[in-house]
């Protein structure tokens, strides 16, 4: 069973978070491992409610699908955290970014690297549906890439933040002050693909493991950390 990290920022912490400096004053991590090579494992939109089927294929893909060679959406770590009162957001994956103005895989026009902020766990064996409080994502379509924070309080506006990449990693830094003063909260990671914007159908090409550790429910894990 692999195992949550959940440490105070340290050095090694650092270089996994891009070598971000951390000053005087509390910092916390979490990071993820997820398996390689199951793109398109799980499709969480032909899973809602009780099933017999937890893993079910997307009909529109194959395996040969261009899509399935694009590791960029292959998810290897995800970390999520807050240093020195930002949120820091990244994920190492299996192959380099693509550069802005690369060509997609044949078919696709939006691919975006997403966490999920969350008022209790999604687990798609349940009728459950948690309530969304925010998406944080980094996004690339023909424009480039972008990265910014959706509040669904507020008709999902949309607001940017900084963000790097580096190779086959990137980060997020969101203003401990843009997920409105939570304390608490449940969160998640995914990638996906889309033949024309986000909300045309999105493939989930990856999601995180079920079952990675001790207070994970379906693909969330709990904020504070366990």
């Amino acid at each position: 069973m692999r195992k949550v990290v959940v440490a105070l920022l340290s050095a090694i912490v650092v270089g996994l978070m891009l070598a971000m400096p951390v000053s005087a004053g509390k910092s916390k991590v979490v990071t993820v491992p997820d398996s390689l090579g199951d793109l398109g494992k799980y499709n969480v939109c032909l899973i809602v409610g009780p099933t017999d089927a937890p893993e079910v294929p997307d009909p529109s893909w194959g395996d040969n699908a261009p899509v399935m060679e694009a590791t960029y959406v292959d998810m290897v770590t995800v970390s999520f955290g807050i240093v020195r009162g930002k949120y820091v957001f990244s994920m190492e994956l299996a192959g380099n970014l693509p550069q802005a103005g690369d060509p997609l895989p044949p078919g696709i026009r939006y691919v975006g690297w997403q966490w999920w902020i969350e008022d209790g766990p999604w687990d798609p064996m349940s009728t459950i549906i948690p309530k969304t409080y925010y998406w944080v994502c980094l996004e690339l379509d023909e424009s480039g890439y972008s990265a910014g924070i959706y509040d669904a309080a507020n008709a999902w506006a949309y607001t940017p933040v900084p963000f790097t990449i580096d190779g086959a990693t990137f980060q997020i830094e969101v203003p401990e002050k843009l997920l409105g003063g939570l304390e608490s909260f449940w969160w998640s990671a995914c990638t996906y693909v889309a033949k024309e914007y986000y909300y045309a159908w999105p493939w989930f090409t990856d999601l995180i493991d079920p079952g990675t550790d001790q207070g994970q429910v379906g693909y969330d894990f709990p904020w504070p950390p366990v």
